[in-house]
């Protein structure tokens, strides 16, 4: 096998990076899911943008997912 060109990060970085994006994503999806729980709801409420607070978060999680897909694509392929 040949070795890997210098521009192309190893399968180590690559899988961290991997696993960094996702532990991202998860954290917002499970965190903006917990303050829109009964026991989030005064959290939930507060108006951020002239948007409840839970809504923005409801609403965010598709571009965060986004950009999250972008970097990927950045720093992976």
């Amino acid at each position: 096998m040949s070795d890997p060109s210098p521009t192309t990060p190893q399968t180590g970085s690559k899988a961290l990076v991997c696993f960094g994006i996702f532990a991202i994503f998860f954290t917002f999806y499970v965190g903006a899911a917990l303050v829109q729980s009964p026991m989030g709801k005064n959290i939930a409420e507060i108006p951020v943008l002239g948007l409840p607070l839970g809504l923005l978060l409801s609403l965010m999680v598709f571009p965060l997912s986004w950009v999250l897909i972008a970097i990927w694509f950045w720093k992976v392929r």
